[in-house]
């Protein structure tokens, strides 16, 4: 039987609406196929949990911005609620995904899929197998011991679409190895809504749009005394639009980690970016006023959603 959104309900898939805990209890997850939500909750220390949360709708955001059209996932630590997102458009920048990979089809595309991806054919087994229900693929991988396997297994409770574990063959950098995973299933049928409730209201001002930077060419120079170098540089996403105003605002000073702040000047001393010019290259014009090592300009941003944004990331190195 297919689901709304092309998937298997029944077995060797799992349910489209699962909630269950695996990993020793240590991640949670909530996928809701159907409504297009995921929820994932992982601990990291004893005192140090993430939470992540991907939706087609994702409530609270900017009216009529990319994120209020668009996937959206957003990761949260806890108890520092410091917080991260990224949007699935033709704008967004890379995400390190809380969730199955294969939902991932490239930087601007994600769909809540089904928790399993099974990459050959899948053969229910006829063998007695007492309480489970066993499924096997039709090809048979070797791993670095010698030993043989099928290259994906997945076990269900017998009669049921409770899986329990599953079994593939894969490559971690140069080792070939057999990983089992186990899952404790909560509950099947759609997740509780108050796994949701952590969202952030505010998280669409307060938390940091990882697409949201400044790009150069070049990022490092080596500029002689009394010389003067440029530096082309543009944004790679639309600054947000914010209280009526999508424009950012950009200033330089020398980074905490320069050795010399007075070594370089440079000019213009201040560039605005909107939605409409992100992605015209603009000029800075470094100039060396004093000889000395390790130079570093950092640039000051405001407006735009980029208030957040470590300027750290965006850094200059002088030479």
């Amino acid at each position: 039987m297919l689901s709304d959104y092309g998937v298997r309900c029944a077995q060797p898939y799992f349910p489209p609406q699962i909630t269950f805990s695996t990993y020793e209890n240590k991640a949670i997850y909530a996928i809701d196929e159907l409504n297009q939500q995921a929820y994932r909750s992982y601990i990291i220390t004893p005192t140090l949990t993430e939470y992540s949360f991907a939706m087609q709708h994702f409530p609270f955001a900017i009216p009529d911005s990319p994120e209020s059209k668009y996937y959206v996932q957003l990761k949260l630590n806890f108890p520092s609620n410091s917080c991260n997102y990224g949007t699935y458009w033709k704008y967004g920048d890379y995400l390190s995904s809380a969730f199955p990979s294969h939902w991932n089809f490239n930087d601007s595309s994600f769909k809540i899929d089904n928790f399993v991806n099974f990459r050959y054919e899948m053969i229910h087994s006829n063998n007695n197998t007492g309480d489970e229900d066993y499924w096997y693929a039709n090809e048979i991988c070797e791993i670095d011991t010698g030993e043989k396997f099928p290259c994906q297994e997945i076990y269900f409770k017998k009669n049921t679409d409770i899986p329990l574990r599953t079994a593939q063959v894969f490559r971690r950098r140069w080792e070939v190895l057999h990983e089992t995973i186990y899952y404790k299933v909560i509950s099947i049928g759609k997740p509780d809504d108050r796994l949701f409730k952590r969202i952030p209201q505010n998280w669409a001002y307060n938390c940091t749009d990882l697409a949201l930077g400044l790009l150069y060419n070049p990022q490092i120079l080596v500029i002689s005394l009394d010389k003067t170098s440029s530096v082309q540089l543009w944004l790679n996403t639309p600054p947000h639009y914010i209280n009526g105003n999508d424009t950012v605002t950009i200033e330089w000073q020398p980074s905490t980690a320069s050795k010399c702040n007075d070594c370089v000047t440079w000019t213009p001393k201040r560039f605005s970016f909107n939605s409409t010019n992100f992605q015209q290259t603009q000029t800075l014009y470094i100039t060396r006023v004093k000889d000395g090592q390790g130079v570093y300009l950092i640039p000051i941003f405001s407006g735009g959603g980029f208030d957040i944004v470590d300027p750290e990331h965006s850094r200059i190195s002088i030479y």
